[in-house]
């Protein structure tokens, strides 16, 4: 390692800024950037992540605390740069690159990617202030309340970047599956609890929403009284679809419930996963996203006064639902289908009813697969 005499601040401050600017540019989704080999016998990508990424959070702490503490003194900022030159950033961009969608699955590849090159972003914002400290011609001044602020909100920013990768490595695919799966799962739920409390009967006429064609001044009493028959009867029709397209929407958060806790988070995270279950991963979760995606759809239509279009998506919800459940119904783990032991478990029993819960409702012939 270089000593910190033999390098200048200004020289370790512009290759810290240029490394985080070319590297960023290589975690970009459209990059030609050659990904570098892997020895199969090497450590998962995602200890160097994890390693990486906690070593560059420490680092920027001792960066912001020499940059805000008075008297600035450019040896010891020159000393924490370089490791960031020589190894931490090096370090963060190798990991973030072999984390390839082929030895895990797309969404946690393009997670990896896009954090670390977060990261690497905000990094730089806290370099060029590293570089207009150092420019200072009164080294020993203490900082200003502004200047001390745009360290700290440009520290505090790594810092959360960090805080992202560093769970995301810890947990690996199947974590990351269960995390993302749960989220979808969250958003089901209100998805559902919002359709439950919605009535029709409050919706206001989009063409009226002032009252004004039934405002007391209107002679046309009859109008009225038939426009008034045609509101009470079109709630009453929206009702039956709401409670109808219910009935299959309150059980499907139930279903993912089930196939979350007796399968996905069942996944050991220990061990090297074969690419037949990195892939059955990615399906579960794609198709999960997809449900939550339906439901949001079905409750539209019905806002919208679509009801057919309410009860299709609610169908083609349903539909998704029962492939997730039938796709679990073995185990995701190590054992292959010709090993798996007969005996049913408590999990396996779980999965089953999960799969008769969402197998007797049906919206009403809108249950065919989405295309």
């Amino acid at each position: 390692m270089a000593s910190a005499r033999s390098v200048s601040l200004s020289a370790a401050l512009q290759t810290s800024i240029v490394l985080c600017q070319r590297f960023a540019a290589s975690l970009a989704p459209n990059s030609s950037f050659e990904v570098p080999p892997s020895d199969s016998t090497a450590p998962s990508p995602l200890v160097l992540l994890h390693a990486a990424a906690t070593t560059l959070r420490a680092q920027v702490t001792k960066l912001s605390l020499l940059a805000i503490t008075a008297p600035f003194t450019p040896t010891a900022v020159t000393t924490c740069l370089l490791p960031l030159n020589e190894s931490i950033l090096t370090s963060l961009v190798t990991a973030a690159l072999l984390t390839t969608p082929d030895k895990t699955i797309p969404s946690f590849s393009a997670e990896c990617r896009n954090l670390a090159a977060t990261a690497l972003r905000d990094m730089q914002t806290l370099l060029r202030l590293l570089e207009a400290r150092s420019q200072t011609e009164k080294p020993a001044a203490e900082l200003g309340e502004r200047e001390k602020s745009g360290f700290t909100e440009a520290t505090g920013k790594v810092w959360d970047d960090c805080d992202k990768l560093i769970p995301l490595a810890a947990e690996g695919v199947p974590g990351y599956v269960v995390r993302k799966s749960n989220q979808w799962l969250d958003l089901m739920k209100d998805a559902v609890k919002e359709l439950e409390d919605w009535d029709p009967e409050d919706d206001i006429d989009e063409h009226d929403p002032f009252g004004i064609n039934h405002s007391d001044h209107d002679d046309s009493d009859n109008t009225n009284d038939n426009d008034n028959e045609r509101n009470t009867d079109r709630a009453a029709i929206s009702a039956g679809v709401k409670e109808q397209a219910l009935k299959v929407l309150n059980r499907i958060p139930q279903s993912i419930h089930v196939v979350i806790k007796q399968r996905l988070e069942k996944i050991p995270t220990d061990t090297v996963k074969t690419a037949s279950q990195m892939s059955q991963m990615d399906t579960a979760l794609k198709r999960i996203r997809h449900v939550s995606e339906l439901i949001d759809e079905s409750a539209e239509g019905m806002y919208l006064g679509d009801l057919e279009l309410c009860l299709k998506k609610a169908g083609e919800a349903r539909a998704l639902t029962i492939e997730v459940v039938e796709s679990v119904l073995q185990p995701i783990s190590e054992l292959s289908a010709t090993t798996t032991a007969a005996v049913e478990t408590k999990e396996d029993r779980y999965i089953h009813r999960a799969l008769q819960w969402i197998r007797q409702v049906d919206p009403g012939g809108y249950s065919r697969k989405p295309t």
